[in-house]
């Protein structure tokens, strides 16, 4: 039997864990007319539906019951749709059309939190100077309409990981685009203690529940942080190469390089955690050292990068796993890197930050095991 639209406005209300008070206060209405509404006695003002749609994050048709397929499965259809038109390696041609579906995709489902979330995700990469897939021609405008969607998600979503990482993208775009005072008032939502997530907190849960999950949870928890950890360290190494002081950049990375070796010391196979979302870990090194005037210790880091990709990475199955006891819950998914490898190393190595190596007999080797990695 199809809900009319009175039991629809209440199902909507009640999964989003509203009062009709609440409802009504957002709305700019009575909590009797909403009573009314859920009650069918009368009906929402024409001008008032689309507000209704925004605000529970659906479409008007979903409010009339007329929507022909469920939101949460066209919701994922659309995210479907929208990853299929990137390439390996990713380039900011694919990157743009997977904005402009999830775009477009907004315009059926206005202010689906879910929909906001992966166009911030897209728009960052996009608008963000320091990513490889930057796109000078739209940015201005991907980082306006990102503006935009930050704030919808902080007003509309429920999810307090969705809220933070809006709030870290506006600081991140802000900052690139020199609003430093827009990008100051997103930092203060900031917690100043962050020893804390979602896995811990199943951990205290599964303490006193006694579940059997604690041991995983915080394995989860530690896998957190040891990212949260080289996120900060590689951006320590790039201000110190930026700053001219090459030697500590060099000695934080390879400090860091020691860390990850400690930990997964009792691993053939170490987790691809010189993967940043910025760059390469080996390639920082690399460039450090270069610019500190030792090409042979440059060398061997674009060595050690190229060892990794092209013979260990082959190894990784769906059965990996860790035998830290810090990480041994962990999944195979840490593992895995989240494109094209052999495509990316080639790119990789033919940054112009390396132009001067390029006549070296020792790069071009390198070169070529990256290209022969690829048939």
């Amino acid at each position: 039997m199809n809900e009319t639209m009175g039991q629809i406005i209440r199902r909507l209300r009640k999964e989003r864990g509203m009062t009709q008070d609440e409802l009504a206060e957002l709305l700019g209405v009575t909590f009797q007319a909403v009573s009314k509404w859920e009650n069918e006695t009368g009906l929402p003002d024409i001008s008032q539906v689309v507000p209704l749609a925004r605000l529970f994050g659906v479409s008007t048709d979903t409010l009339f019951g007329i929507s022909g397929i469920n939101d949460s499965d066209e919701v994922k259809k659309i995210i479907n749709d929208a990853q299929k038109c990137l390439s390996c390696p990713l380039d900011s041609v694919g990157m743009l059309n997977k904005y402009r579906v999830l775009q477009e995709g907004l315009k059926h489902f206005q202010n689906n939190t879910i929909l906001l979330r992966e166009c911030l995700e897209t728009g960052l990469a996009l608008a963000n100077p320091e990513t490889d897939i930057y796109d000078a021609k739209h940015a201005k405008a991907v980082y306006q309409d990102c503006v935009r969607y930050a704030n919808l998600v902080i007003s509309y979503s429920e999810n307090a990981s969705d809220i933070m990482r809006a709030h870290m993208i506006m600081v991140m775009l802000h900052s690139a685009n020199g609003n430093f005072k827009e990008a100051r008032a997103h930092i203060v939502n900031f917690p100043s203690q962050a020893d804390f997530n979602i896995h811990v907190m199943y951990a205290i849960y599964s303490h006193w529940k006694k579940d059997g999950f604690e041991i995983g949870s915080c394995q989860y928890a530690i896998m957190h942080y040891i990212e949260g950890t080289l996120r900060s360290v590689t951006r320590l190494a790039e201000a110190f190469v930026a700053s001219g002081e090459y030697k500590s950049a060099e000695k934080t990375i390879e400090t860091t390089f020691e860390i990850i070796d400690c930990i997964f010391n009792e691993d053939e196979i170490k987790p691809p955690l010189h993967y940043r979302d910025s760059g390469d870990l080996y390639l920082l090194l690399a460039e450090a050292y270069l610019k500190d005037g030792d090409r042979e210790k440059a060398l061997d880091s674009l060595e050690r990068m190229v060892n990794y990709d092209t013979v260990d990475y082959q190894k990784i199955g769906s059965d990996t796993r860790t035998s830290s006891p810090l990480l041994g819950a962990v999944s195979h998914d840490f593992y895995i890197k989240r494109i094209d490898r052999y495509n990316y190393l080639t790119s990789k190595l033919n940054n112009n930050r390396f132009d001067e190596l390029k006549n070296y007999k020792r790069f071009l080797t390198l070169l070529q095991r990256a290209e022969n990695a690829k048939q």
